[in-house]
């Protein structure tokens, strides 16, 4: 062991900043550091290469207070949080949204939790500083050159001059005692209150280039400028392209918008299968579901009935939806005009092809909007043979072919007047639902939308059931048009008797 006292200060030598010694292996270090410990010095430290653990014990290095600290400020950034946004929505300037409250936690979380971060990240961060006396622009160890090997394979202990056991003499016995290899004194440097002299001339760099974008903006300041901005993140904003809609001088019709070649299909489009993609073979509604209809598949047409169908249907398919009542209640105070959706056990509805359904579904039709984009083309299938499950569950049982056979042509006109659900539009009370209504009209002249009249009588009854654009008739709400009626001629003259009696 060596002890190396020629930096032992005289009365004109600098200042001492302490001394170091140096131990060969971590065992030795962490034994010499808990007799430091019981030896009552508080102004020393431990250098080492890698992370000795337990070495805090052996130097009876207490918790850091910091968890603390960063508490107490993150409770002080929530407690800012609900203060500052109780103050400006509830207190000093009130702000009614739609009947929300002015005030209420869950809309505020999120200020809440950007304050609580923002105050415990600055405060970890400057109090670590602040509590490890960082900055330090120098270290009187790193001067040694003994002192490198700190970061290799020797290990230190130093301690400093201000400690107040401190005897240079006393101190270097106390740690040639512990096994210390070496023993150096440390001078404080003459030049240690000042910052190193090239970080001077970048901190005054970089506090000139701090004031380059606050001059840039100000001399911007209410100019206007045909250059286009400084764009540090482009995103290919300023990519040479042209507008859909703008014009061209390019081709030869002047417009940018060109039309796809024709015949050509997007990628996974061709849908060749018209009965499963649009519900026809040729022109014709396919008749039945163009796929196995399961358990599975009549449940998922519920479910998808229950999210678009039912608000208007109903969930019994019955017409009677929340939307419908609430539109005919707004119908009834004259706030609005509401065409009643169709009750899907009606006659006409169970006879329709499952390709019409589907059709309807997809297309809509009359008032009901299309369900295309919403329901895929499977879906719209689980519908469709929910609907005509549905359906046939609702419907009840119509009189057979032999009592209908004993009816009156008025009473049988009556049955149909329902089942093609006519009462869905025509009332027969003088009230006005969308059509104009059918008591009293029969035999009589009737006002034309066109200024003209015409005689109620079958001619036109027939000619409206199968041409209803032809003639329309006054009565109705506006904008109304009747939808061709599926009916054979032996129906059309019943309920051209039905008409005749009502009165």
């Amino acid at each position: 062991m060596s002890h190396d006292m020629s930096n032992v200060p005289s009365s004109s030598e600098p200042e001492m900043y302490g001394l170091m010694a140096e131990f060969h292996d971590v065992n030795t270090l962490c034994a010499a550091a808990s007799k430091v410990r019981e030896a009552g010095y508080r102004h020393w430290d431990c250098h080492t290469p890698f992370p000795v653990h337990g070495l805090d014990d052996h130097m009876g290095i207490k918790f850091t207070k910091l968890p603390w600290i960063v508490l107490f400020m993150g409770l002080l950034g929530l407690g800012s949080a609900i203060l500052m946004q109780w103050w400006m929505n509830a207190y000093d300037y009130p702000y009614d949204i739609s009947g929300k409250p002015v005030w209420s936690i869950p809309a505020n979380v999120p200020v809440m939790f950007e304050l609580t971060v923002l105050f415990s990240a600055f405060t970890a961060f400057f109090a670590m500083w602040i509590m490890n006396g960082l900055p330090r622009w120098y270290n009187p160890l790193l001067r040694k050159e003994r002192f490198a090997r700190a970061t290799d394979d020797r290990f230190f202990i130093s301690i400093e001059a201000k400690d107040g056991l401190y005897n240079e003499a006393d101190t270097t016995a106390f740690l040639q005692g512990l096994g210390a290899d070496h023993i150096e004194s440390v001078e404080e440097p003459a030049e240690r209150t000042k910052l190193p002299s090239n970080l001077k001339g970048k901190l005054i760099v970089a506090a000139c280039l701090l004031f380059v974008p606050p001059a840039m903006v100000y001399n911007s300041y209410g100019k206007t400028t045909t250059k286009t901005r400084v764009h540090l993140v482009p995103d290919m904003d300023m990519q040479p392209r042209f507008r859909a809609q703008g014009a061209s001088a390019f081709f030869a019709d002047g417009r940018m918008s060109r039309q796809p070649v024709e015949g050509t299909v997007a990628q996974g489009e061709l849908n060749l299968d018209t009965a499963w993609h649009q519900g026809k073979d040729g022109a014709d509604y396919v008749q039945k579901i163009p796929s196995v209809v399961d358990e599975a598949m009549l449940d998922r047409g519920r479910q998808r009935f229950g999210i678009y169908c039912a608000p208007c249907h109903g969930h019994d398919g019955r017409g009677q939806g929340t939307v419908h009542k609430r539109a005919s209640l707004l119908t009834d105070q004259g706030h609005a005009q509401w065409v009643p959706p169709t009750d899907l056990s009606a006659k006409r509805i169970l006879e329709q092809p499952a390709g019409m359904i589907y059709e309807t579904i997809a297309q809509g039709r009359n008032n009901m909007p299309a369900y295309a984009v919403q329901m895929p083309v499977a879906d719209r299938w689980a519908v469709v043979a929910y609907t005509q499950a549905l359906g046939l569950a609702q419907a009840t049982a119509g009189p057979s072919e032999e009592e209908l056979n004993t009816m009156t042509p008025a009473q049988r006109g009556e049955i149909l007047f329902k089942d093609k659900t006519c009462n869905a539009c025509h009332s027969i009370d003088g009230s006005v639902i969308l059509g104009p209504p059918l008591n009293g009209r029969f035999g009589k002249d009737a006002s034309l939308a066109d200024g003209t009249t015409v005689l109620f009588d079958d001619a036109y009854v027939i000619e409206s059931i199968k041409d209803p654009n032809a003639k329309m008739a006054t009565g109705g709400l506006p904008g109304m048009v009747m939808a061709p009626l599926p009916t054979s001629d032996e129906e059309i003259a019943d309920l051209i008797e039905y008409m005749k009696t009502l009165k």
